[in-house]
């Protein structure tokens, strides 16, 4: 049997332990307590800051456009300025702005002052024509985009009209080697048969008229050129020679009369 003594530590041995144990279970239930006020706290404030408009995207632009308006594009991502900055995630709404078939690329940057920049690089437009249901602009790489969503294109590109689905195709391969300035001081593009091997006609924006074949369309970038050389507000033809490279005035098929002047040789060495 335990003596007294043995029996009293024994019992102050059981005290003690019981008392570290509701010790530690206060000191658990006051860290998780402490913890829980944290994340409480956290939470809120958290909670208040996405229910302010501090939050939200402040301003949205879009640059590297040469056709599609600002606000056309920025409509394309689907983001606004009751979005929230932080929860924007670019790859999702890159994708959106490159369904558009005039997108050939786009960047989303997220920048300090919750700015977001959006960067697009848009496929070069050749033309338009008239199709059974409205217009299409025809684009560098062959594709044609309606214009419903965006009827102000047609501004940019000539028309054509008159030409096979043959002669659209050698003109596309051809006209996409013109720089984009030039293309769009072009008017109209027609077929003009009266001329063996200068069968295309073009309406310049500025009154002129030039005559060449679908393999000289290339020759256009040069026609600033040659324009100088003339008095301006004359309406003057031009005709260029897609075999020789040779560019020259003449009167207007119309008019039957000689050539007047021819004005340059285009050197394939130097454009090189």
């Amino acid at each position: 049997m335990l003596g007294k003594e043995e029996i009293l530590k024994k019992n102050v041995l059981l005290d003690l332990r019981k008392k570290r144990k509701q010790q530690s279970r206060f000191d658990r239930a006051k860290s998780r307590s402490f913890l829980f006020s944290i994340v409480l706290g956290f939470s809120i404030i958290v909670l208040i800051y996405f229910l302010s408009s501090v939050s939200n995207i402040y301003r949205i632009v879009a640059n590297g456009n040469r056709y599609l308006k600002e606000e056309d594009i920025i409509a394309m991502s689907g983001l606004t300025t009751k979005d929230k900055f932080l929860l924007v995630f670019p790859k999702i709404y890159e994708k959106k702005i490159m369904a558009d078939p005039l997108v050939e690329s786009a960047r989303i940057f997220k920048k300090d002052g919750r700015l977001i920049d959006i960067e697009v690089k848009e496929k070069k437009m050749l033309a338009y024509m008239q199709e059974a249901d409205g217009y299409s602009v025809l684009l560098e790489d062959g594709e044609r985009l309606g214009t419903q969503d965006h009827p102000y294109l047609i501004d940019h590109v000539p028309y054509l009209d008159g030409f096979s689905e043959e002669e659209i195709e050698l003109i596309v391969k051809n006209l996409r080697d013109c720089d984009q300035g030039t293309i769009n001081e072009i008017s109209e593009m027609h077929p003009y048969p009266d001329l063996k091997y200068q069968n295309v006609q073009l309406v310049m924006r500025d009154g002129n008229y030039i005559f060449t074949s679908a393999y000289g369309l290339p020759i256009l970038n040069h026609y600033h050129d040659m324009k100088s050389s003339y008095v301006k507000d004359t309406q003057i033809c031009y005709y260029f020679e897609d075999i020789s490279g040779n560019a020259y005035s003449s009167a207007c098929p119309w008019e039957k009369e000689e050539p007047l002047e021819e004005i340059t040789e285009i050197d394939d060495e130097e454009d090189e």
